[in-house]
């Protein structure tokens, strides 16, 4: 070990024991998701915003106006939680190495948070799918994919592509973020396979432009530029921290 990694400090959300992470992760994560939600579905200025599913036609008329409002508030303010949260786990590793701590190739705040993200991602996803037409049956959900039987490529069907793709992703890293995965598969190639963590980041962005988040009248459009640009300068400092911090500690390695 080198001089250099010895006074760095101990890693954001490095500890380990379940009820330490139930009271300074899972707690606090699930309090600040509830006030964002709450915050995003009573404010005005978030309600009122448009959302693409509405203007394109994804409303069904069988629901009550009320009921309308409700579940297009719910799966845009479920979204915009499970984006800030997502945000969240890729901004871990760049504070980690701004505040001179370790980062290590599993982080436990970094787990717990990927976890609300894919509860928040499903709960948008299930809200999602209540606006599709109540009498088309039980493959109703078919009609966000597929229209005569061919793929739907226009925006709409671009953004429930990209979705859920993104769903299958988010699902599928919380299922290896456990302590049994990380011995099983060992470090390399689960910090491998969490490093889809990025391409899931960029689906859900492109899910969000292709439902019109650059075109909302509301405060939606700048906390979604915000967030997408807080995480491309946090990942990009991270970058250049990572090499210069190596590029310091490699005479001492040989």
């Amino acid at each position: 070990m080198t001089a250099s990694s010895n006074q760095l400090g101990a890693p954001l959300g490095a500890g380990r024991a379940w009820r330490r992470r139930l009271r300074l992760h899972h707690l606090p994560l699930a309090l600040a998701s509830a006030a964002l939600l709450v915050l995003f579905m009573g404010l005005s200025p978030f309600a009122d915003g448009g959302h693409a599913a509405i203007s394109l036609g994804f409303e069904p008329a069988s629901l009550e106006p009320g009921s309308r409002g409700f579940i297009s508030r719910s799966t845009r303010a479920t979204g915009y939680v499970a984006l800030g949260l997502l945000a969240l786990t890729l901004l871990i590793g760049p504070t980690n190495l701004l505040l001179r701590r370790r980062n290590p190739v599993s982080s436990y705040l970094r787990r717990d948070a990927g976890t609300w993200t894919a509860i928040f991602s499903v709960i948008h996803v299930i809200l999602g799918f209540q606006t599709g037409h109540r009498d088309a049956g039980a493959f109703g959900f078919l009609d966000f994919f597929f229209a005569d039987g061919a793929p739907l490529t226009n925006r709409i069907g671009l953004g429930n592509w990209t979705g859920l793709a993104a769903l299958v992703i988010v699902v599928g890293l919380v299922a290896i973020s456990t302590n049994s995965s990380v011995r099983e598969l060992k470090g390399r190639r689960w910090k491998g396979l969490q490093r889809l963590n990025y391409g899931l980041f960029a689906l859900v962005v492109l899910h969000a432009v292709f439902y019109g988040a650059l075109g909302m009248t509301s405060p939606f459009t700048p906390l979604f530029i915000f967030t997408v640009l807080a995480v491309l300068f946090g990942q990009a400092t991270g970058i250049w921290l990572w090499r210069r911090r190596h590029a310091r500690t490699a005479p001492n390695e040989r």
